[in-house]
């Protein structure tokens, strides 16, 4: 995999991701987006929200990085992609295709349906997406093998940051779909 290559697809499903939102989930009522699946998983504003607070932690930190390339003003060179040991197990357990379940370390896990406010969630999830977008023009500034990011579970574990933007992307595509199986499961009263 090639970075620029890499980042081009990324963008491409990121605006897949923010039109399914405004697609499947805006017209949705606030009672739509609290609405439990019947295993008791999480709703749709859940999925959200957990998205938010792990993505939050990640997008700040690569803003920090790309704030800090200053004004670039020229092409940016390419590289392949070598994924180190971390990125490659974190990538592989937030991969939509994965039927493994890793639960959710306890800060990102979100609060209950019913404390939350689905325009509020919807509007920060929409909001990170946006500016995930829009950081990684910037970031295919950055060297992606070299520069690392702090993990969920702690500075002392760093993940490179192509490593990062995958995991990032597969990790929201991975709960966009949860949130599509919870709307296909709504008795059709709700769903429509």
């Amino acid at each position: 995999m090639y970075k620029l290559v890499t980042s081009a697809e990324l963008q491409q499903r990121l605006a897949h991701i923010l039109d399914t939102v405004e697609r499947e989930f805006r017209p949705l009522t606030a009672e739509q987006l609290r609405t439990k699946p019947a295993n008791g998983g999480w709703s749709i504003v859940e999925c959200l929200q957990h998205l938010n607070l792990a993505e939050r932690f990640y997008i700040r930190q690569l803003q920090h990085k790309v704030d800090k390339l200053g004004l670039v003003q020229h092409n940016p060179d390419d590289q392949v992609i070598e994924s180190g040991l971390v990125g490659q197990l974190l990538i592989r357990i937030v991969d939509p295709k994965s039927k493994t379940k890793f639960p959710a370390p306890g800060v990102v896990r979100p609060r209950t349906a019913t404390d939350l406010d689905p325009a509020d969630v919807m509007g920060q999830f929409v909001e990170l997406q946006t500016l995930l977008r829009s950081l990684l023009n910037k970031a295919v500034y950055l060297d992606w093998n070299r520069d690392k990011t702090s993990t969920l579970f702690g500075s002392w574990l760093k993940i490179r940051v192509g490593d990062m933007v995958l995991m990032l992307v597969a990790h929201t595509e991975r709960h966009m779909a949860q949130a599509m199986r919870v709307k296909a499961g709504m008795p059709p009263a709700l769903h429509d």
